[in-house]
C-alpha cells in the first residue's frame, strides 16, 4: 500500500481501516454453502470508498488497493493449501471482490459528484455580491441540501478568546451565542481545544453541549470540525441531526471538505475587512490630527473628533475630561440623535459610580485601557442599578466597547469611549491600538493648548511689567538725569568742583545707559508682540548714511580706528523710518568700532541692488566664531571680546527693525580677519 501516493503518509491503522471487517464478510461468503442468493456486503464497501475519497484516493487507487488485497489472499492461500485449492471457493472470492469494486465505484462516483456540486455551491457563494455572513449562510444551506441526515448547521468565528455564531441554518435562535475557546465552551470549545473533529451522539443530554439552541431544538447527533489557518483555529463549524445519532462517512467527508474550502474564503474576507478597517482608521486618525492642529480650543476639537469617529471606528463615541477635581462630559456622538439623548438621559439619571470596577470610572482611576469584545445581556443586567437603567442600556443596543485614557505624563486627563451597536462590529486588539493612538494625539493637543494658554498669560504678565517699567521707571530715571544736569551746572559755577564733577558725570552716564537699556527692552517686547512703532517716509538714503557716519567719527577717532565710507548712491530714496534706520546703523557701527582696536579699520558702504539698497558695515576686528553665526541675532546673545560685553539685545532689535521694513539682515565673518554685517532696505517707488 505504501507505493500508492496518498498512503505514503498514512498510519498503519489508517491503511488497515475497514479491511478486517471486509475480510471477515468475504471469508464468510467464500465458506458458505451455495444458496443462490446475491452476495451482500452491507455498507462496508461504501464506507471504505468514502473514507478513501476523504484521504485523497482516486478510484484507480481503490482498484489497486483491492487488487493488492486479493493477491495477498491468494498468495497466502496458495502457500497454505497449494494445489488443493477449491476452484469454487476461488470463484466465490472473485465474485466477492467484483462486488466490492462495483459498490466502491458506484459509491465513490456518487460521493465525488455530490462533493463537486457542493464545491460549486461554495464557489458560487464566494463569488456572490453578499458579505461574509451571507456567504456563510449560503454555505450552510448548501450543506443541508447536499447531505442526507443533516438538519442544522452552524459556523462560529473566532473573536479574541471567544467563538461567536456568525451564521446558522436550523438553529437561528442561537445567532447571539458566544462561547470560550476552551472545553467550557460546549461542542465548539471542545473542537477548538482538540483542534480536530468531535462527534456527540446525543447532544440533548450530553454535558459537553452548552448551546441553549441545540438543547431546545433537541438535536441528537452533532459533528464539529475546526476551521484552521496557518496552524491556528479561526473558527468552528458543526452540523446536527434531529433523528440520527451518527452521520455517514460521506456526510462527514462532505462537511469537512466544505469547511476546509470555506476557510480560505473566510480568511480572505477577514483580511479584506481588516484592510478596509485599517484604511478607514488611518484616514480617521489623519483627519483627527488635522483637526487638532487647526485649533487650540481642544474641547471644540474633541467635539468634532467624536463625530468623526462615527461611523469610522464606532457607532457612538463619548469623551469625558477631568477638570477642577470633577469629570465633565465634553461630547456625545451617534448617527441617531435620539440615541444621543438616551446617553445624556442615562448620565443625568444615573451619575457615574467613581468606584465602579469597569468602564469609564475604572479607566479614570487606573489609567489602563479596557476592551470588551462582546457585551452579553447578563453583563448589562449586572451593570444596571435598577430596571430603568437596564431599559436604557438595552435600548442603546450595546455590542462591544473600548475605553482608553487620555494620559499626559502619567496624569489622566480624561477618557474616550467607543461603542458598537447597530453595526454588530466586535473590537479587536488592533482597534484598541487605534483608540489609544487617538487618545495620545488628544493628550498632546490638550497639553499644547494648556501650554499655549500659559504662554499667553506669561506674555500678558511681561507686557504688564514692561508697561510699568516703561512708565514709572522712565519717569524716575528722568528725575535722576535732570537732577544730575542741575548739579553739573551748579558745579561748573564753583571755582574748585573736582570732587563734585566726577560723581555727577557717573550719575549722568549711568542714567543715560539705563534709559538706553529701557528703550532696548521696550523695543524687544514690541518686536515680539509684532507692534514695533514705525513712521515710514521716502528719504534720501545717502544723506541718512552720511549723517550717521559723521556722528560716529569722534568715537572712531578716540580709539584710533580708521573710519571710511563708500556711500555714493546718488539721489536714491528708500521707504523707511528715519529714527529706526539710524538706530540700526548706530548698533552696527557702534559694535564695529567698540570691538576694534587701534589701527583696525571700519568701512560703511552702500550700493543699489535691483529694488533694494544694500548697506554694509565692515570691520577688521577679531571676527565671530563660526558656531556663533547662526545665533548672533537671537536675544541675549553676546560675543565676549576682551572687556567688552552688552545686553545682547542690539542685534536682535536690528533684525526686528530691518525685517519690519521688509528687508533682511545677515553677517559674514571669520575669526582673526573681521566681520561684515549686511542689511537691505526697499527703494521708494
Amino acid at each position: 500500500m505504501r507505493a500508492i501516493s496518498p498512503a505514503r503518509e498514512l498510519s498503519d491503522s489508517a491503511i488497515v481501516d475497514h479491511l478486517p471487517r471486509i475480510l471477515a464478510v468475504t471469508a464468510d461468503f467464500v465458506e458458505a454453502e451455495p444458496t443462490g442468493k446475491a452476495l451482500s456486503l452491507g455498507t462496508l464497501p461504501k464506507e471504505h470508498a468514502v473514507d478513501r475519497l476523504a484521504r485523497g484516493f482516486d478510484l484507480d487507487h481503490i482498484v489497486t488497493e483491492y487488487g493488492l488485497l486479493r493477491r495477498a489472499i491468494v498468495d497466502l492461500w496458495a502457500s497454505r493449501i497449494g494445489p488443493t485449492i477449491d476452484l469454487g471457493e476461488l470463484r466465490k472470492l472473485d465474485t466477492a471482490f467484483d462486488e466490492l469494486l462495483r459498490q466502491a465505484a458506484v459509491r465513490y462516483a456518487d460521493a465525488r459528484e455530490k462533493l463537486l456540486k457542493a464545491i460549486d455551491r461554495i464557489s458560487e457563494a464566494a463569488l456572490g455580491p453578499g458579505d461574509l455572513d451571507r456567504f456563510l449562510t449560503d454555505l450552510l444551506g448548501a450543506t443541508l441540501e447536499s447531505t442526507e441526515s443533516v438538519d442544522t448547521a452552524v459556523v462560529l468565528l473566532r473573536e479574541g478568546d471567544t467563538l461567536r455564531v456568525r451564521a446558522a441554518v436550523g438553529l437561528e435562535e442561537g445567532l447571539d451565542e458566544t462561547f470560550p475557546m476552551t472545553t467550557e465552551g460546549g461542542i465548539a470549545g471542545h473542537v477548538a481545544a482538540a483542534r480536530q473533529p468531535v462527534l456527540v451522539r446525543d447532544a440533548a443530554t450530553d454535558p459537553r453541549i452548552k448551546s441553549r439552541a441545540i438543547r431546545e431544538k433537541r438535536v441528537r447527533a452533532v459533528y464539529g470540525v475546526p476551521l484552521m489557518y496557518e496552524g491556528k483555529v479561526i473558527g468552528v463549524a458543526h452540523i446536527g441531526s434531529l433523528v440520527a445519532t451518527e452521520f455517514s462517512e460521506e456526510d462527514k467527508l462532505l462537511f469537512r471538505t466544505m469547511a476546509s474550502r470555506a476557510t480560505s474564503v473566510v480568511v480572505k474576507a477577514q483580511l479584506l475587512a481588516d484592510l478596509r478597517r485599517t484604511e478607514s482608521a488611518q484616514r480617521f486618525l489623519s483627519e483627527a490630527s488635522k483637526q487638532f492642529a487647526q485649533s487650540l480650543d481642544y474641547e471644540s476639537t474633541l467635539k468634532k473628533i467624536t463625530h468623526l469617529a462615527v461611523p469610522a471606528i464606532a457607532d457612538w463615541c463619548v469623551v469625558d475630561l477631568v477638570g477642577s477635581g470633577a469629570v465633565h462630559r465634553v461630547s456625545v456622538a451617534h448617527a441617531d440623535p435620539e440615541k444621543e439623548k438616551l446617553v445624556l438621559e442615562l448620565e443625568e439619571r444615573h451619575p457615574m459610580d467613581p468606584n465602579a470596577r469597569a468602564g469609564i470610572a475604572n479607566v479614570l482611576r487606573t489609567g489602563r485601557s479596557e476592551r470588551l469584545s462582546e457585551i452579553a445581556d447578563a453583563e448589562l443586567t449586572a451593570l444596571a442599578r435598577d430596571a430603568e437603567q437596564l431599559r436604557i442600556l438595552r435600548e442603546l443596543g450595546l455590542k462591544a466597547y473600548i475605553v482608553v485614557p487620555i494620559v499626559w505624563r502619567d496624569q489622566v486627563l480624561g477618557t474616550i469611549l467607543l461603542v458598537t451597536a447597530e453595526s454588530n462590529r466586535r473590537y479587536s486588539e488592533d482597534d484598541l491600538r487605534i483608540a489609544e493612538d487617538l487618545a495620545g494625539r488628544a493628550a498632546t493637543a490638550i497639553e499644547n493648548a494648556r501650554l499655549y494658554a500659559e504662554a499667553q498669560e506669561a506674555v500678558r504678565m511681561r507686557e504688564r511689567v514692561l508697561a510699568i517699567v516703561s512708565h514709572d521707571l522712565r519717569n524716575q530715571l528722568g528725575v535722576i538725569a535732570m537732577g544730575a544736569n542741575l548739579l553739573g551746572r551748579r558745579a561748573a559755577a564753583l571755582k574748585d568742583a573736582t570732587d563734585i564733577n566726577k560723581p555727577v558725570d557717573t550719575i549722568q552716564r549711568t542714567a543715560n545707559s539705563m534709559q538706553h537699556l529701557l528703550g532696548d527692552l521696550l523695543d524687544m517686547a514690541s518686536i515680539q508682540a509684532g507692534q514695533l512703532s514705525m513712521e515710514p517716509a521716502a528719504l534720501a538714503i545717502e544723506s541718512l548714511l552720511l549723517e550717521c557716519f559723521e556722528s560716529h567719527q569722534p568715537l572712531a577717532a578716540a580709539k584710533d580706528v580708521r573710519f571710511r565710507s563708500d556711500i555714493e548712491v546718488g539721489d536714491v530714496r528708500v521707504l523707511c523710518d528715519r529714527r529706526r534706520v539710524l538706530q540700526v546703523l548706530g548698533n552696527l557701527l557702534g559694535n564695529a568700532i567698540k570691538f576694534s582696536k587701534a589701527g583696525d579699520s571700519v568701512l560703511l558702504r552702500a550700493e543699489i541692488r535691483d529694488r533694494n539698497v544694500l548697506i554694509a558695515v565692515r570691520d577688521t576686528g577679531p571676527g565671530i566664531p563660526r558656531e556663533s553665526l547662526q545665533s548672533i541675532f537671537e536675544p541675549y546673545r553676546t560675543i565676549e571680546h576682551q572687556s567688552h560685553s552688552g545686553t545682547g539685545l542690539g542685534l536682535y532689535i536690528t533684525r526686528g527693525i530691518v525685517e519690519r521694513h521688509g528687508g533682511r539682515v545677515w553677517v559674514e565673518s571669520e575669526v582673526g580677519t573681521g566681520s561684515t554685517f549686511f542689511f537691505t532696505l526697499p527703494r521708494a517707488q
